[in-house]
């Protein structure tokens, strides 16, 4: 068991490409929290939005009878600073409501004196422009009733009428609102993404994978262009990336070569033929690993079976783009009790052996432990060099943990950031307690750039010819297996 005191006291590493890519893979979610909280903005701002329109008029104070500057600047700041108040009162508002017909006065009066002038400016808020204008006109009727009681020797002269305001003074801004929305929504939650790549406990890059695993690393698989063409990505054209497509890198090709020497010196040191592929989770890219490794073997002229051991959802016949036929079904055959060997069938295109499927068997564990197909293993395991069995991820169904105890060895495939560490290390337990030898982890589609495609390699070369005889081969395959079945 890996020591768990050692993540408790390990800091959090950030892997800043790693975190990148997080956040460039759900570009979607921050542009539609973005557009979210933009039009959010944009009902708030107009529900609560309430506008506000202003006029004012301009008076002259002066005093009756005085041509003194200073006497009228200082009745103008007297005035002023009264008038406020008189403005306010609720004898002025009483007038001016029954003038204009309202409860109340619709708005504010406000009154202030330009600092060093006599001049006097008197302002009227209101929600509509008329109502703005109706107010000030109905002040600038009644306020002489009353400031003539308390101001009888000062004198008003309008010096600039009111006018109706065209525009609110509150203008809405609603498109610059709905940008400051937009970019707030989108920045929490790349900030919120970015946070949950860091804190989430998977495995980001190959350091962590002898700092967090309790197993070796037995190959990494960088991360392969699917759609090597616009046309091909907006078709979305589904082809399998494999090594014998000469569309594929040299450098995803040379992943599989060096696999391959090390899985051909773990067989030969330990006799291991049947080898297992599995994952902890679906969406790790298990199937195609188990596809291209058994191509990667079957290129130096062996004989090689890979065998589709997910009977609940297959896709090796996917994968490798081949129809299966209901007598080659190896669900059915094992459900009928019939002869495995008819199974059995050899794609000229690959040069690989093939026991496939493409239907789905609820039962499918109780298939796999029928004796019939573990005999038919046995049998295969004489005449193949190798049987690479794609199974099921561990934790969709029981299936892998009856398979890992028939095979001679294991490898788990863990998707660079995808499953959880303690996932990955419950799945290495089981494989590790099982029959079989777990060879180690295959580190899947590993990204070391912020696209995640690595330069400098050419594509890969042809492979006419790399399978020699195939139909020589073919034949003294079949035969052999044949005869053990006979």
């Amino acid at each position: 068991m890996p020591d768990l005191d050692k993540y408790q006291t390990d800091e959090i590493e950030i892997d800043i490409l790693d975190v990148l890519r997080d956040i460039l893979k759900d570009w979607w979610l921050i542009l539609l929290i973005g557009v979210t909280a933009a039009m959010c903005a944009y009902i708030v701002a107009n529900i609560t939005y309430k506008p506000t329109y202003t006029t004012s008029a301009t008076f002259v104070v002066t005093s009756k009878g005085s041509n003194n500057t200073y006497a009228n600047l200082s009745a103008a700041n007297t005035v002023a600073t009264s008038l406020t108040k008189i403005f306010d009162s609720n004898l002025l508002k009483k007038k001016v409501t029954t003038d204009i017909g309202r409860d109340k006065v619709p708005g504010t009066i406000m009154a202030e004196v330009i600092p060093e002038t006599n001049l006097f400016v008197l302002r009227v808020s209101a929600p509509t422009s008329a109502m703005a204008f109706k107010t000030i006109t109905s002040v600038m009727k009644n306020y002489t009733s009353v400031t003539n009681h308390v101001f009888g020797n000062a004198i008003l002269d309008v010096l600039e009428a009111p006018r109706v305001p065209m525009f609110p003074n509150n203008y809405l801004d609603i498109r610059g609102i709905m940008k400051m929305a937009f970019w707030i929504g989108a920045g929490t939650m790349t900030v919120l993404l970015a946070a949950l790549s860091v804190l989430r406990d998977n495995v980001k890059n190959e350091k962590e994978i002898a700092r967090k695993l309790d197993t070796k690393l037995f190959g990494v698989i960088y991360h392969e262009k699917k759609y090597k063409t616009l046309g091909s990505r907006l078709r979305k054209s589904k082809k399998s990336i494999l090594i014998t497509s000469p569309t594929v890198s040299f450098l995803f090709v040379e992943n599989y070569k060096k696999m391959r020497a090390k899985l051909e010196f773990k067989a030969f040191q330990n006799s291991h033929k049947v080898i297992l592929i599995t994952s902890a989770l679906e969406n790790e890219g298990k199937s195609t690993v188990a596809a291209n490794l058994a191509l990667s073997l079957a290129l130096k002229s062996q004989n090689v079976l890979l065998l589709d051991g997910d009977l609940c959802n297959p896709s090796i016949y996917k994968v490798m783009q081949r129809d299966v036929q209901i007598e080659h079904e190896l669900g059915e055959n094992i459900q009928k009790d019939s002869d495995l060997k008819g199974t059995l069938t050899f794609d000229e295109n690959s040069g690989l052996y093939l026991v496939a499927g493409s239907r789905r068997y609820e039962n499918s564990a109780d298939l796999l432990v029928k004796e019939s197909f573990r005999e038919f293993i046995k049998v295969s395991k004489k005449i193949m060099d190798f049987i690479i069995i794609d199974a099921p991820p561990l934790f969709a169904v029981a299936d892998t943990e009856i398979l890992a105890d028939i095979v001679d060895a294991s490898l788990l495939v863990v998707r660079q950031s995808h499953a959880k560490t303690k996932e990955i290390n419950d799945a290495i337990d089981i494989l590790n307690n099982s029959n079989s030898k777990l060879l180690g982890c295959v580190f899947n589609n590993v990204k070391t750039t912020l696209s995640g495609y690595r330069a400098g390699y050419g594509k890969n070369y042809a492979y006419q010819g790399y399978y020699g005889n195939t139909e020589n081969k073919q034949q003294t395959a079949v035969n052999r297996i044949g005869g053990s079945y006979e």
